[in-house]
C-alpha cells in the first residue's frame, strides 16, 4: 500500500513523470505519436490542479484549490462564449478539448513557474 502512495505522490509533485509514462504507453499501444502527446496531456491535466495547489502551498504557505477551480470555471465559461459568439452552433466535444488542452498548457507554465521560485527562494535562504 505505501507504495502506491509514494508512486500517486511522485506523480503529483513531479507530473512530467506521468506524463512521460502515459505518452509512453499510449505511443506503444497506438502507434501516433500526435494522438499520444494527446492523450498524455489530457490525463496529466487532470494530475497538476492538484500539483499546482500543492506546489503553491509548499512556495507561499497558502491553499489556492478552490482559487485555481474557479479560475478554470471562469475561463470555461469565457471560452465558451466567445465559441458560442464565433459559430452560434457549439460543438460540445471540440470545446471541451480546447477547454482541456488551455488548462494543460496554463497548468504547466504555472506549475513551471511555481517550481522556478520555489528553487530561487530556497537559494537566496540557502545563501543569506
Amino acid at each position: 500500500m505505501n507504495d502506491i502512495i509514494n508512486l500517486i505522490s511522485a506523480f503529483i509533485l513531479i507530473p512530467a513523470i506521468l506524463f512521460i509514462f502515459t505518452f509512453a504507453v499510449a505511443k506503444y499501444a497506438l502507434k501516433k505519436r500526435k494522438k499520444s502527446i494527446g492523450i498524455a496531456a489530457d490525463i496529466t491535466t487532470f494530475l497538476l490542479f492538484f500539483s499546482v495547489s500543492i506546489v503553491f502551498n509548499i512556495v507561499f504557505d497558502k491553499e489556492i484549490g478552490f482559487l485555481i477551480i474557479i479560475i478554470a470555471i471562469l475561463i470555461a465559461t469565457l471560452l465558451t462564449i466567445l465559441e458560442w459568439r464565433s459559430k452560434k452552433e457549439i460543438e460540445v466535444q471540440s470545446l471541451l478539448r480546447k477547454i482541456w488542452r488551455l488548462f494543460f498548457i496554463l497548468l504547466c507554465v504555472t506549475y513551471a513557474l511555481l517550481w522556478l521560485i520555489g528553487v530561487i527562494r530556497y537559494v537566496l535562504k540557502y545563501i543569506s
